[in-house]
């Protein structure tokens, strides 16, 4: 997470700061989930395919359950697979309770992420 990079330094500097994401402490966030339907993918046969995947998100030491759905691309034997989670900041401990970041900082974010998988 402290890859991120923004337009301006000052938004870069309390992005990575204590008082957000304090990214050297928590320098990474994950999701570890699985996906419930994946029976119904034909996973040798191109296409597009919806899904639903839950699990576990932690961002700044905070885990808490997500679930989402995930569209998911076969192609040539390779798997493409994109969703996106609006969370909540204060669901993982990232408050402002007062000054200027309480009231230019969304208090809920959209994260994408993105899949590929290749056959080995």
């Amino acid at each position: 997470m402290q890859s991120f990079e923004f337009e301006k330094a000052l938004m870069q500097k309390h992005y990575n700061s204590k008082k957000f994401l304090h990214t050297k402490k928590y320098p990474k966030g994950k999701f570890k989930g699985t996906i419930s339907n994946l029976s119904a993918i034909n996973f040798s046969k191109d296409g597009t395919y919806e899904a639903m995947v839950s699990g576990d998100l932690t961002i700044h030491g905070v885990t808490n359950k997500v679930s989402e759905k995930i569209t998911l691309t076969v192609k040539d034997g390779a798997v493409m697979g994109m969703t996106e989670f609006n969370i909540t900041l204060a669901d993982y401990g990232v408050v402002f309770k007062k000054g200027k970041p309480s009231k230019n900082i969304a208090k809920t974010v959209k994260i994408t992420a993105h899949l590929n998988y290749t056959k080995q």
